[in-house]
């Protein structure tokens, strides 16, 4: 066992054969009350997977790490069954949680360039603009805590940008990649609830972005070193 979760590969496809069945599960509405079990065993693999290999300098930050993939399997059981706003609204605050705990763990002491950050914060703008242009009509009482998500998501964006050259490269764009996916995730969730219930075969591509970018960031996570003469942690 703890071979699947030492070697990479092994885990990754471990990771995908419980995606394949939390998919198979999500399409099928008879199936329904068992993502309760199939969509968490995605994060307690994650979450097993980040305990077994992490090798993190103060304990801190381990606790950071484990606390949000906690609120993310909390937030997940209450977003599951989709019809109720109130238990959307709760899972999504967890989910806001996490990745506050997400900005708090990417966050570092050394200063950065904010020539360096300013194109990255036009994205930011241009991406909450874009997203609100669509929903916004249907937001209503909906608007305050959505436009506080949408900044948090960009907080926890911009820490993971500034990231770049105080850790490894590859820990580094790992966790681009993951943020970027949860970003698309998240975008076509308000866009589902908010502006068209079919958009973008949302009943896929949700999931799609979601699973891969928590595994993109939590690989990224694992694999991050600040010596970047030798590696931290062998995956091999």
């Amino acid at each position: 066992m703890n071979l699947l979760f030492k070697n990479i590969l092994y885990f990754t496809l471990l990771y995908l054969v419980f995606f394949i069945v939390d998919t198979i599960v999500k399409v099928n509405i008879e199936l329904t009350c068992l993502r309760y079990f199939t969509k968490s065993s995605l994060m307690l693999l994650l979450l097993l997977f980040y305990v077994v290999n992490q090798n993190e300098q103060y304990k801190s930050k381990m606790y950071l790490v484990v606390i949000a993939i906690c609120c993310f399997i909390i937030g997940d059981f209450f977003i599951i069954d989709g019809k109720s706003k109130l238990f959307i609204t709760v899972g999504a605050i967890f989910f806001a949680v996490a990745k506050i705990l997400y900005t708090i763990r990417f966050s570092n002491n050394n200063d950065f360039n904010i020539l360096r950050l300013i194109p990255f914060l036009l994205f930011c703008f241009a991406y909450m603009s874009l997203v609100m242009l669509f929903i916004y009509n249907n937001l209503g009482v909906y608007f305050f805590p959505v436009l506080v998500y949408l900044f948090i998501v960009m907080i926890t964006a911009q820490f993971a940008y500034l990231r770049k050259n105080n850790v490894n490269i590859t820990s580094y764009w790992l966790v681009i990649i993951g943020i970027v996916l949860s970003m698309f995730s998240d975008s076509i969730t308000f866009l589902k609830e908010f502006y068209d219930p079919e958009i973008a075969y949302n009943e896929y591509t949700i999931m799609l972005f979601y699973g891969l970018s928590q595994y993109f960031i939590v690989v990224g996570l694992v694999k991050e070193s600040t010596n970047f003469k030798k590696t931290k942690v062998n995956l091999s």
